[in-house]
């Protein structure tokens, strides 16, 4: 074992090539626990037949409210137990403060705790997405597999970024996102080598989930999009990557006071979160559609032309971005990558049939809109342009896509930051 260590030390490109088919295998392999714990934990607290959102109306009310509450309890007394200061919060801002303090170190018991923690949050119906908790646990894997063969703080921080890397290609099926993720947003320094070792990891955890589950990440199934012409979808997506960034913005302002109002409440860190879960309990009796983990379903059928009422889809982009915004400042763990993906695509559903009714597009175009709005609001929030293009992009493989998102996305994020300059990653650093 002393040799293997000293070999792993010198760095070699061979060396590094194989710790980053290791980290791989284990953002993945960590992925795939969190994936299962949250699909356990749902089974458990609403039951296993049947829609989500189905389950969760047939129940009294009253359990409906006692369920993320007990589940905000359990989490606050994980939290307080365990005392891994870590495993908080939302994921990304956490790695990317390991990267910019810590030199890349993530102490290993951060992944255990952030599984149970974000599984029992989100199983229970608290409105936060899975993403940025998947992104920390391969990051600590990274990070502890470098830290147990004693590597120097260079190769920590980018096994670090292969572990974030492993972690988004398998959870979406796209290694090049996870790649440019990396890149844009935890702002590891690319070289020839690092980057090449980065795509190693990413291509691996995508590779991997796929053998495991038989499913390439998440994708989004479309029929046909309309060719891109500049008239009239180049304006749209001018003006959808306007309206994006202004919604990016709310959303960062919301997140910021539910943290400050759930600071100033004159109660103890351990039942925060409970009395979190309790108010998005009592919302989501109006709109159970909060509760639904990561939202994937709803973003699905909004994608496939599912008609809703204009003031439902506007009712629920207000809840979710309150609910999201309880959820995590009351001290609950999960993502913010999903919820902004869904407020994306509320706002470009009502764009969309706005456009329809006054007959600038076809109704078969509104799938185009929804996906741009999409992308454009996660870029704005995240201020990565690229990142949120691309992802996009790998998810429905379309190219018809291309020229309207990458508008969309560049607008949305440059609008964004001249409004605010922080992203809604930097706010939580």
């Amino acid at each position: 074992m002393q040799s293997l260590r000293a070999w792993f030390q010198t760095a070699s490109p061979v060396s590094l090539f194989v710790l980053a088919l290791v980290v791989g295998v284990g953002g993945a392999c960590g992925a795939a626990v969190f994936h299962l714990a949250i699909a356990y934990g749902v089974a458990f607290f609403y039951g296993d037949s049947g829609e989500f959102v189905t389950r969760v109306e047939a129940l009294p009310s009253f359990v409906r409210v006692a369920i993320p509450t007990l589940g905000g309890l359990l989490v606050g007394l994980l939290l307080h137990l365990a005392r891994v200061r870590e495993a908080e919060g939302e994921g990304v801002p956490e790695v990317m403060e390991a990267l910019a303090v810590r030199q890349g170190t993530i102490r290993p018991v951060v992944a255990p705790v952030k599984i149970v923690a974000a599984a029992l949050t989100l199983s229970s119906g608290g409105s936060a997405g899975r993403e940025g908790p998947v992104i920390q646990i391969g990051s600590a894997i990274g990070s502890g597999i470098a830290q147990y063969f004693g590597m120097l703080d260079r190769e920590r921080s980018l096994l670090l970024a292969c572990g974030a890397a492993a972690a988004i290609g398998g959870a979406f099926g796209a290694p090049f996102a996870g790649v440019v993720f990396t890149i844009e947003i935890l702002r590891h320094q690319p070289t020839f080598l690092r980057t090449g070792l980065i795509t190693v990891s990413a291509l691996t955890g995508a590779g991997l989930t796929y053998l495991m589950t038989g499913q390439l990440g998440l994708r989004f199934l479309v029929e046909t999009l309309p060719d891109f012409a500049w008239w009239p979808y180049g304006v749209i997506a001018l003006g959808v990557g306007l309206l994006c960034a202004l919604a990016a913005v709310l959303f960062g302002l919301v997140l910021q006071a539910g943290r400050i109002i759930f600071r100033r409440l004159p109660v103890s860190s351990l039942w925060r979160p409970g009395i979190g879960g309790a108010v998005v309990g009592v919302l989501a009796l109006w709109l159970p559609y909060i509760h639904e983990p990561a939202a994937y379903p709803l973003m699905v059928d909004l994608i496939a032309l599912t008609s809703l009422p204009i003031t439902l889809l506007l009712a629920l982009f207000l809840g979710k971005m309150i609910a999201t915004s309880i959820t995590l400042g009351s001290g609950g763990v999960g993502g913010i990558f999903a919820p902004s993906l869904l407020l994306g695509t509320l706002l470009g559903s009502v764009v969309g049939m706005a456009a329809t009714s006054f007959g600038f597009i076809p109704l078969s175009a509104v799938p185009l809109i929804v996906l741009i709005s999409m992308a454009a609001v996660f870029a704005a929030a995240a201020h990565a342009p690229i990142t949120a293009a691309l992802i996009t992009y790998e998810m429905v493989g379309d190219s018809t896509l291309i020229v309207p998102l990458l508008i969309a996305c560049f607008v949305a994020a440059y609008v964004a930051r001249s409004l605010h300059r922080e992203s809604i990653y930097e706010h939580g650093v």
